[in-house]
């Protein structure tokens, strides 16, 4: 991509944006722009491109204004990003921004419009992406569009602040909208936009209006203070809300009418001046939501309208808590009504209404009024300590006068009824440890840190939702506590599922707080249909509290006969969805499999949200294990005995099966074994002190320091890493660039402990050079190094190439490319030959290379902290690659160049490979080989490695034939013969 600059006192820049995308480009140069804007105003902006480009703000956010009166101060309709940049327009109806066609991601952005003008224009098939921007007095239009508005701020709109119109696919994320004339956001035409994390506030008209055959999702959101009714679903439109706070509505909280249709969970209605639920010529579902304070009714089912209420509370309504009149059906299970001033439940003439297992209690008015000719069903319904009297078949002209007049004289006699007597307490039930003490609990453990702080933030989290809904502020997002605990066996997984689920309990997130242990075998039933009920039998006893299923992956192993594992995981979606506020579950085992596990079924991942890693004990923390183990059975570790069991942790391989804790606790009964054999042959008997030390002739383990192999968060390794990296053969400037990466990062953690700032770590790498020059083996390194100083989880290196990733038909591509990525999480991603996703294989088929890098693009933002991704290939190559994706070159940090071996690194590389197989390389040879490799230099410069290793297995060829021609002459070969390689066996005749 070429790079620009636009100035307005730097010479050779270009003055204005238009002259920087008319500059040529190239003839043979990548594709698009990259335009630097250095800071100031730039008046009398106004351009419209059908090219590729990037505007940057040189100097960051803000530091950049573009001001235009034209119809559009930017008008696209290429693939666009724009960073930091402040775009304004003047005109009486122009636009700040407009996107038709193309693909514009705006980054840290602000667009201005005149008041009741759009500012943001996105138009006939366009994708628009806003990422932590703000638009002020214009609304922002979709319509017959795509993309996503994250972490932005609309204000001051005269309008609705954003439309999604004409069968508009968004997602709204994390916004706030303030101050709108009209709705806050409009949902029409057949849209269907997902908005969560949102809260909107003060909007002139509904918080969200949902009409005309659209079809929202709303989740996690605020709305306060809307001007009329906060949550509008009308037209035929339909929506979807969970998790959403809506308070003070000038009217209704939430309206459903003319054919629309409403299902809501968890929704928590406060104070609205009218009625908290209107459906009236619609249809509403309503599950576990809470009503307070009404100024009029809490529900209120109208002509033609059905509502559905399961569980849930009205609380506090000035007249009634729930209604239904003429033509209406209201179907109520297990609400409680309570505080209503006037009546609990009233069913007027004409209308439906049903009430299961419903408690109508403490209500200042009449518990329960039904109207004669009202089709009313009950059963379990509970009406206590109401003001009134039940009436059961009133008359019309009676009811309210009668309500009234008796609420007060009800409401007396119930009190004289209830004093007397109070009832002998009965036992004192056992303290429960408060959560700060389980904390303290988890925090003893040896090592987890990781894991503690993940905990910990749960907790939090977990408090101050508490905390928030006490003070009747929005809930915030949906706190996911099923977990995933991935990480090698004996790391405590179990031990701290058992203390997360007191904790639960501790903070009355669940009842009780017990963990019910279950495998595989626990769950499956070798008949059709008994996984199912055994899987539904564990669930039930874990009600309360945690289900903890150890080794989940089995679950999802394919086996060549019949396995219900794949029942189990699917039972066990559907009782997490059913079940949801009762049971946690936690699902354990290897880092992998577990992520295997998740891709089981479509649901299973967006229930189990978050993954805690165990990692390996480090050395010093193992030692900790057998030293507390001793303790507990009244043993000790002589000092020569620690040092042993410190060298042997040290040294021994800790890869994904060590066991951790395990096996510290069998080095400890095996010390135990072999003290009592050493001291039962003692003539004397042994002292106390004698029976309870350990000494190092005691331990079954061998001492001494071996290289450690992918052991995350440990001194040692880095410098044994480091050690390996140095030793390789060339590639200074490589080892060099990697050197200042390491600088730069530990540079970065100094600062931030001194209260500085310090730019994120970034270290997605390009590795070019031809083949043959180690760009693998420093990979593998890279990401031992990175996974030791804690950038990454574990550091394994997935290798993949095109094959890998490119798929046969449209969405396979991505697919393949998201499960490769997937694979890479919390290690590097080594894509070998990456230019030739970015080559046109010609002919008329289809290639989806390119689908691969913008997926690659997407995903290296979505995880940024969880996967590094070093792409490799010829140094001219890379360039196009790069130049493929407008976002790629941004994304990686800097490119390593490999250059080729000259003839004494080559020789090099040949010795290491003899000496590591055990063969002699004589002075005599190794000029023989420096002349073959001198005369064949650019078969070798194009080889490099990858040829001396052909050579070497030649060579070793032609000294197998050749030492057994002797033997077979008769010759007693020496082992100086086996092992030394002659100049014939490097350039044999």
């Amino acid at each position: 991509m070429l790079r620009l600059v636009v100035s307005q006192t730097s010479p050779r820049a270009y003055r204005t944006v238009l002259d920087a995308l008319q500059a040529p480009l190239p003839p043979y140069g990548p594709p698009g722009r990259h335009i630097m804007i250095e800071p100031g105003q730039y008046p009398a902006t106004g351009f419209r491109s059908s090219g590729d480009f990037v505007l940057t703000a040189a100097a960051g956010p803000g530091s950049v204004t573009l001001d235009g009166a034209t119809d559009a101060t930017i008008e696209v309709t290429g693939n666009v990003t724009l960073q930091g940049l402040i775009v304004r327009n003047w005109s009486d109806e122009g636009n700040a921004l407009d996107v038709a066609k193309g693909s514009v991601l705006a980054e840290q952005c602000q667009f201005v419009s005149r008041a009741g003008t759009v500012a943001v224009s996105v138009w006939n098939g366009g994708r628009l992406a806003l990422k932590g921007c703000r638009v002020q007095d214009g609304a922002v239009v979709y319509s017959a569009s795509s993309g996503l508005v994250e972490s932005t701020d609309l204000a001051g709109t005269q309008s609705n602040a954003l439309a999604i119109r004409k069968g508009s696919a968004v997602t709204v994320r994390g916004c706030r909208i303030e101050g709108a004339t009209g709705s806050g956001i409009w949902v029409t035409e057949g849209s269907k936009p997902l908005i969560e994390q949102c809260t909107i506030s003060a909007p002139g008209s509904a918080a969200v209006l949902v009409d005309d055959h659209a079809d929202a999702a709303i989740r996690n959101s605020a709305f306060h203070g809307s001007g009329t009714c906060s949550l509008v679903v009308r037209d035929k439109g339909k929506a979807l809300a969970e998790d959403c706070l809506i308070t003070d509505a000038a009217m209704e909280a939430v309206w459903v009418t003319a054919a629309g249709s409403l299902t809501a969970r968890r929704l928590r209605l406060q104070t609205p001046r009218r009625t908290g639920v209107v459906v009236e010529e619609g249809t509403g579902y309503f599950e576990d939501c809470e009503i307070l304070g009404a100024g009029k009714h809490g529900v209120f089912v109208g002509e033609r309208g059905r509502g559905t209420f399961v569980r849930g509370r009205v609380a506090d309504a000035a007249e009634i808590g729930v209604a239904a009149v003429e033509g209406g059906s209201g179907t109520f299970t297990g609400v409680t009504v309570t505080g209503s001033g006037d009546i609990g439940a009233n069913a007027d003439p004409d209308c439906e209404m049903t009430l299961r297992d419903c408690a109508i209690v403490d209500n200042p008015g009449t518990g329960l009024v039904m109207a004669k000719t009202a089709r009313v069903h009950m059963s379990g319904v509970t009406s206590e300590r109401n003001g009134g009297e039940d009436i059961l078949d009133f008359e019309p002209e009676v009811v309210t006068a009668k309500v009234v007049e008796t609420a007060l004289g009800a409401a007396a006699e119930a009190d004289a009824k209830a004093g007397g007597a109070k009832a002998a307490p009965g036992p004192k039930p056992p303290e429960r440890a408060s959560a700060d003490e389980l904390l303290a609990e988890l925090d003893a453990m040896i090592g987890l840190a990781g894991v503690k702080r993940e905990i910990r933030k749960l907790t939090n989290l977990q408090k101050v939702a508490e905390q928030r809904r006490l003070a009747g502020l929005p809930p915030g997002p949906t706190i996911g506590r099923h977990m995933v605990f991935a990480g090698p066996p004996g790391t405590g997984k179990t031990t701290v599922a058992r203390l997360y689920g007191r904790i639960l309990a501790a903070l009355g997130v669940v009842e009780k707080g017990q963990v019910v242990e279950v495998s595989r075998g626990d769950l499956v039933s070798e008949n059709v249909g008994g996984t199912a009920l055994k899987t539904a039998d564990a669930f039930e006893r874990a009600k309360g509290g945690v289900l903890f299923v150890d080794e989940a992956y089995a679950l999802a192993r394919e086996t060549t006969g019949t396995d219900f594992g794949q029942e189990a995981i699917d039972t066990l979606v559907k009782l997490m969805e059913d079940h949801r506020d009762e049971v946690v579950v936690i699902a354990a085992g290897y880092s992998a499999e577990m992520r295997e596990f998740l891709s089981a079924n479509p649901g299973l991942k967006s229930r189990i949200s978050r993954t805690v890693e165990f990692e390996n004990y480090a050395p010093a923390e193992l030692l900790q294990i057998v030293e507390l183990q001793a303790g507990k059975d009244g043993y000790r570790l002589a000092g020569d005995a620690r040092t042993a069991v410190l060298d042997h942790f040290t040294a021994v391989k800790r890869d994904a099966s060590f066991g951790n804790g395990r096996a510290a606790r069998r080095v400890f009964e095996a010390a135990v074994e072999r003290q009592a054999q050493r001291l039962a042959e003692l003539v004397e008997l042994p002292s106390g002190e004698e029976l309870s030390l350990l000494l190092a002739e005691d331990l079954d383990v061998e001492t001494g320091l071996a290289a450690r192999f992918g052991e995350a968060r440990d001194a040692g390794q880095v410098r044994d890493v480091l050690a390996k990296l140095t030793g390789m053969t060339g590639l200074a400037g490589v080892k060099r660039e990697i050197g200042d990466l390491l600088d730069l990062l530990a540079s970065a953690r100094r600062r931030r402990e001194a209260g500085l700032e310090a730019e994120p770590f970034t270290g997605h790498l390009i590795f070019a050079g031809p083949p043959g020059t180690g760009k693998t083996t420093v990979a593998r390194l890279y990401g031992e190094l990175l996974a030791a100083l804690g950038v990454l989880a574990q550091g394994q290196v997935v290798e993949t190439a095109r094959v890998d990733l490119v798929g046969q038909y449209v969405g396979h591509t991505a697919k393949r490319t998201a499960d490769v990525f997937e694979r890479a999480r919390g290690g590097v991603l080594f894509i070998d030959e990456a230019y030739t996703l970015a080559r046109s294989t010609g002919g008329t088929g289809h290639d989806f290379g390119q689908e691969a890098i913008d997926t690659l693009v997407k995903l290296m933002e979505d995880h940024r902290d969880e996967v590094i991704v070093v792409a490799a290939g010829y140094t001219s190559e890379m360039e196009g690659f790069l130049a493929a994706n407008p976002g790629l070159a941004s994304r990686f940090a800097r490119t390593l160049t490999f250059e080729p071996y000259d003839v004494d690194g080559l020789v090099s590389i040949f010795v290491g490979k003899a000496e590591g197989a055990d063969y002699l390389v004589p002075d005599e040879t190794r000029a023989a080989l420096a002349g073959h490799l001198a005369a064949e230099r650019d078969r070798f410069r194009e080889g490099n490695g990858r040829e001396v290793d052909k050579l070497f297995r030649t060579a070793v060829t032609a000294h197998a034939r050749r030492t057994e021609q002797l033997a077979n002459g008769g010759e007693e070969l020496t082992k100086a013969q086996l092992a030394t390689l002659l100049p014939a066996d490097i350039t044999p005749a």
